[in-house]
């Protein structure tokens, strides 16, 4: 068996190891071992620390090995398979499903650790969707496909990502849970959802994990990426901006935005973004290369402008960014972003930070888990998305170093301050 799993197989006592089977300082290695074995030693002294007791730090650690060595579904007895111990399957099925730790001081210490080793240069909220079989678990529904429009049994779930220059990692989760899981007095009872849960739309999950997590990692003022096209986005730029988040949104062809003079005032007309791009003199777009190299280039303007269901109070300027995908000349992206400061090629490579996550999801979090967990437990959910998200973060920590360093250009947010601005 090759690999960090494999590295770490537990024959005992390691080197730079204490009592409790976990190395005491920084990546936790001694001299001469792996960087395999430095990263998953270092995150699992540096993640796993809130629980309580030895045993379950000891669980951890295998569950964290076992997601990173087993092919195929990250299943409780394939995750298990790794150690060589029947046993041990049980034993994890019992760490998962029925031990009594808490998921939440584990998420913040990832956060932390995380934010040591591979800083956020923004936040993005994304929404996962992930596909069941039979009854699929805690939290699954019969959703609609968004590319089929067929029906299928799937979980879903908001995810608080970090984007660094290493790459996407998540450091939050929420489960969402419909009317038939939170108004069925059976149900709760049987996947033990808590009195009180209560239901979230995407966007009142990503923002309250943006206000809760975002701080945990030591760095709250990166920029907050998200989709409001289907909400208020005055209302969600006015609750960032009041939390001091910069912001980059996604908006709606039919969002309302209030054009702004040169020196900022109203102009009075209230327009939908499409009709303000529309409206413009092609001088107006200017050209810029694309993140991905093989996406060529855009044509983008902006704008200034402010959302026209802004609540009243303190109003500062945004811009409208259009976006024009050259490739397809039928498709415009619009973006509202308080970031008025910034070059347009910064917005556009800001912008595509959302893009750049997804593959991430896509790519390393479903070789480490994130997709896997049937199990019939809201806590049990929980847990193996917890410790799913910590294996994603070595993986992407290991495809650092095997690259000789980050894979993402530095954007603006990391060379200088935020611009102050009067509102």
């Amino acid at each position: 068996m090759n690999g960090p799993a494999a590295a770490l197989r537990d024959t005992g006592a390691r080197p730079g190891a204490g009592p409790d089977g976990l190395p005491r300082t920084g990546l936790g290695a001694a001299a001469g071992t792996d960087p395999e074995t430095e990263v998953l030693a270092g995150l699992s002294h540096g993640v796993l620390h809130p629980l309580a007791r030895r045993d379950q730090r000891r669980s951890g650690e295998l569950y964290l090995r076992g997601l990173l060595a087993a092919s195929g579904r990250k299943t409780i007895r394939n995750i298990a398979s790794h150690t060589g111990v029947p046993a041990d399957a049980q034993r994890l099925h019992h760490f998962i499903s029925d031990s009594t730790w808490s998921w939440a001081p584990v998420r913040a210490a990832l956060a932390r650790h995380m934010g040591a080793l591979a800083p956020p240069r923004a936040w993005v909220v994304r929404t996962t969707t992930m596909p069941r079989t039979g009854h699929g678990g805690v939290g699954a529904d019969h959703v609609a496909d968004p590319h089929t429009g067929r029906s299928r049994t799937a979980q879903r779930a908001v995810g608080l990502w970090a984007a660094s220059e290493c790459g996407g990692y998540p450091v939050d989760w929420h489960l969402r849970l419909g009317p038939r899981w939170l108004g069925d007095a059976r149900l709760r009872e049987q996947a033990g959802i808590p009195a009180g849960t209560v239901a979230l739309d995407p966007l009142e999950a990503g923002l309250e994990m943006v206000l809760d997590s975002a701080r945990t990692a030591g760095a709250p003022h990166r920029p907050v990426l998200l989709d409001a096209r289907q909400a208020s986005a005055g209302r969600v730029a006015a609750l960032l901006g009041a939390e001091d988040f910069p912001y980059v949104l996604r908006i709606s062809a039919s969002q309302l935005l209030t054009p702004l003079t040169a020196d900022g005032r109203a102009t009075g007309r209230v327009i939908t973004a499409r009709q303000l791009a529309g409206g413009l003199p092609p001088r107006r777009f200017s050209r810029v290369r694309a993140p991905d190299p093989w996406a060529g280039h855009h044509e983008v303007a902006r704008v200034p402008c402010r959302t026209a269901d802004t609540p009243p109070g303190p109003q500062r300027r945004q811009l409208l960014l259009a976006q024009k995908d050259l490739l397809s000349p039928l498709h415009t992206a619009f973006w509202l972003t308080d970031l008025t400061a910034w070059p347009t090629g910064a917005l556009v490579q800001l912008a595509a930070t959302s893009a750049q996550v997804a593959r991430d999801a896509a790519g390393t979090g479903r070789r480490t888990g994130l997709y896997d967990f049937e199990g019939r437990t809201f806590a049990g959910w929980h847990r193996h998305i917890t410790l799913a998200s910590t294996a994603h973060a070595a993986a992407l920590l290991l495809l650092s170093r095997n690259h000789g360093g980050p894979r993402r250009p530095t954007s603006p947010a990391d060379r200088r301050p935020r611009p102050k601005e009067a509102p």
